[in-house]
């Protein structure tokens, strides 16, 4: 007897929090340390509006109180949009097979996020629970990859919680009173260069990221017409030896939480770098050698994707996307409004675009396509398939 493999996605609900800034709005508020380069840099992003967890003046305030012990925003928002998925599928938690949880920032060091979501949702105690962290962008392509080999009954699931939530990285850093410039207005002799470099990314990440979390069901067997079937999954990481330093976090043994390792000089060849590494794992997945390319082989698989749901790392990587592969408006248009509503969600962008294109609406979209770019440096691929 040949054992079902097949896994589904059977409900995905998104949370957000309360605090809502437009691009313009975070520009006035920082207007006075911005040039008028770094200005437009950001308007080129992409982002309309995004959601932090905490107001944006807590970040900026030199005044800003010590964090306290009970303060858990980024577990509160994975349990509370937890709590609406299983209201929604009126889900006993006895049925809840496993609990994983996926983010790169959390109220702790430790304990991981997952057993602080089992304690905020009353899940038993028992429960195996795992934590994924440092998957960044391709948590989403990991998780469903972890939940399809842990299922084995038909009637098993898996709760999935993805903390999309990393604005405590890089909003510190806009506290001191650096005017801030674009790298090209930094002369290479400027003694504070390398800190000019460095405040420059931090500005574009807190113009470019949101905060969000997701949670989902993944189950051994379809639970409602609307059920999505996860089908092949193909990972491609470090080709190259060097490859990872294109885009990394480090973390400081320094007065600062997080120190940004990037290479100022790959801004654009980090969006090279991911078209480049899609072509190899698009290969890979067609089952050809990993040196082998044809872009007319490459445009015709695309083509048979309704949808195509990629990662929102920028405005520059969607548009790369979509003149590579040739796609059409339709195909990829999810992502585009998940960018411009949402910033940059990292491991939540592309959930919260598949549920826009794929989950919450009941048009005949069969076949999609999610791809995950990640730190580090890597590349995802998912095919899905909706029941209609």
């Amino acid at each position: 007897m040949i054992k079902n493999t097949d896994v589904y996605i059977t409900k995905l609900e998104s949370e957000f929090p309360e605090f809502k800034y437009s691009t313009n709005e975070l520009i006035d508020l920082l207007g006075n340390k911005l040039s008028e380069d770094v200005k437009e840099n950001i308007q080129q992003l992409g982002v309309k509006n995004r959601f932090f967890i905490k107001p944006i003046e807590s970040y900026l305030s030199k005044n800003n109180k010590i964090k306290k012990i009970d303060d858990e925003p980024i577990a509160q928002i994975c349990a509370n949009v937890a709590k609406k998925l299983l209201s929604k599928l009126d889900m006993n938690p006895n049925q809840i097979n496993y609990l994983i949880a996926a983010s790169e920032n959390n109220d702790y060091l430790s304990p991981g996020l997952s057993s602080v979501i089992l304690r905020k949702i009353g899940l038993d105690n028992f429960l195996p629970h795992f934590n994924l962290q440092g998957m960044a962008c391709s948590s989403f392509p990991k998780v469903l990859e972890l939940g399809k080999n842990l299922l084995k009954n038909d009637n098993e699931n898996a709760l999935i919680v993805i903390s999309g939530c990393n604005s405590g990285w890089y909003l510190p850093h806009l506290k001191n009173d650096m005017f801030i410039k674009n790298p090209k207005e930094i002369s290479k002799s400027q003694y504070d260069r390398e800190k000019q470099l460095k405040k420059w990314v931090s500005t574009m990440f807190s113009f470019l990221f949101g905060d969000g979390a997701v949670a989902l069901i993944v189950s051994k067997k379809p639970r409602n017409d609307n059920s999505v079937k996860i089908g092949k999954i193909t990972h491609g990481i470090n080709f190259n030896k060097n490859d990872f330093r294109k885009a990394c976090v480090k973390l400081s043994d320094q007065q600062e939480n997080h120190l940004y390792e990037y290479d100022l000089t790959a801004a654009s060849k980090v969006i090279d770098l991911a078209l480049d590494y899609s072509k190899t794992v698009l290969m890979k997945s067609l089952g050809k050698n990993k040196n082998f390319y044809d872009q007319n082989i490459a445009n015709s698989y695309m083509q048979q994707k309704d949808k195509v749901m990629i990662h929102t790392g920028s405005l520059k990587i969607l548009d790369g996307f979509k003149n590579l592969y040739n796609l059409q408006n339709d195909q990829i248009r999810d992502s585009y409004n998940t960018l411009q509503n949402y910033g940059n969600l990292t491991g939540c962008s592309i959930p919260i675009t598949m549920k826009n294109a794929f989950l919450d609406k009941k048009t005949k979209t069969p076949d999609g396509l999610l791809v995950g770019i990640t730190m580090g440096f890597g590349l995802d691929m998912v095919e899905v398939h909706k029941n209609i």
